[in-house]
């Protein structure tokens, strides 16, 4: 079988279908916004070919995707203005989200059987990297991939500077119901976490321990992995920490609507300082135990929670960047998001993934809920050694 290959057939700017009222611009930049890096958030969805829906009618889906997208806009009008970087907000200026249609060679079951490497991966996103990172690039970017048996790849970029994953996936599934079912069954977001926090209501009291979730048993195997690797590219253990962002809608005893757009997250930081390496067990409680020790629900002010995250962000970024003792790990979870729920009228995804050419570890839920998909970005010689770690091996399938 050739080596997929895509090839981009057209480029074009999609603005909202209305124009955005001027009292809704600007929208300003909350504090979780401001202290994420300049990065870009990479997702696709992947969609198995309809027998009645052959690379004749692509012509027509791509027409009828900008025509919603363009409707979608006007309720994620945010999404189509620019960063204006001097003043921390978005200029809501309709200047567009970028939309390209592809075409990629072969089949996409043969592509998603033979498991799918980084650099094809990339193939199916926007790939100039250049979301939201100056005054003039769009901060969304939308890549449409039409296969040669009629399956479709939707590839999509968003600037993590005006976004999460929880607030890209809800994006997505609008976009999706727009097309669908029309822009009247899409709910408006909402993009107030920059200027105001509803009343407090009281803080969440304690809780019983609880068993270890998938995503801590998940994080602490491959935690285990990297732990082994730098004790053999450097001849000692040293010092570890995984980083990993906690979506804090529903976990804060600060109310917020539910559909709220935006940054509103902080960073659990586990440290690992023993001269000894830790077992598995010992790790999975240690991810456990510092959730427990660092509750943000436990905060009962809006100054209080901004500290504990501008906090936790400051410490990241101070280890990852002076302190060359220790290794930092970058681990995100997307479980628990409805990723598998946008369906454009063809279809719920049959699969979806993400890229990323930076050094990170993001946990996707599988379609069916019962098994966790892990993206691990490594350099080439640390990835060698990653696969043939005895416990990845032993808990893991491809």
């Amino acid at each position: 079988m050739a080596p997929m290959k895509t090839q981009i057939l057209c480029k074009k700017l999609i603005k909202p279908s209305t124009p955005t009222s001027r009292h809704l611009r600007p929208v300003k930049l909350s504090l979780m916004d401001q202290l994420i890096p300049p990065t870009d958030i990479n997702m696709i969805f992947y969609y198995s070919p309809n027998d009645e829906d052959k690379i004749a009618k692509s012509k027509e889906r791509c027409s009828q995707l900008e025509k919603s997208l363009a409707e979608a806009l006007t309720k994620f009008y945010p999404l189509a203005g620019r960063l204006v970087m001097d003043d921390l907000l978005i200029d809501c200026n309709d200047e567009g989200v970028e939309f390209l249609k592809a075409r990629s060679n072969g089949n996409l079951a043969d592509f998603l059987h033979g498991g799918p490497h980084a650099e094809l991966l990339d193939q199916l996103v926007p790939g100039d990297g250049g979301v939201g990172d100056s005054a003039t690039a769009p901060l969304a970017a939308i890549q449409l991939n039409v296969f040669d048996c009629g399956g479709v790849v939707v590839g999509v970029s968003i600037s993590h500077k005006v976004a999460d994953a929880f607030s890209i996936i809800k994006f997505v599934n609008g976009w999706a119901t727009a097309n669908r079912d029309g822009i009247k069954g899409v709910i408006c977001p909402n993009f107030n976490l920059g200027s105001i926090f509803p009343t407090l209501v009281a803080a969440a009291g304690g809780s019983a321990p609880r068993p270890p979730t998938g995503v801590e048993v998940v994080a602490a195997l491959i935690w285990k992995a990297l732990i082994g690797i730098a004790q053999v590219k450097h001849g000692h253990l040293r010092a570890s920490l995984l980083v990993h962002p906690l979506n804090l809608r529903g976990h804060t005893a600060i109310s917020i609507p539910d559909n709220s757009f935006g940054n509103f997250s902080m960073l659990f930081i586990e440290r690992l300082v023993e001269e000894r390496k830790l077992e598995f067990h010992e790790l999975v409680s240690l991810l456990g135990n510092s959730k427990r020790d660092v509750d943000p629900g436990k905060t009962g002010s809006v100054d209080d929670l901004c500290s504990m995250v501008n906090g936790s962000f400051r410490e990241a970024r101070r280890e990852k960047l002076h302190n060359h003792r220790v290794d930092v790990h970058l681990c995100a979870s997307w479980c628990g998001l409805p990723l598998y729920e946008a369906d454009f009228g063809w279809g719920k995804p049959i699969w979806v993934s993400s890229s990323s050419k930076y050094e990170v570890v993001k946990l996707i839920e599988n379609k069916c809920g019962d098994g966790i998909d892990a993206w691990v970005s490594l350099n080439e010689k640390d990835m060698l050694e990653f696969e043939r770690d005895l416990d990845i091996l032993a808990f893991t399938s491809q």
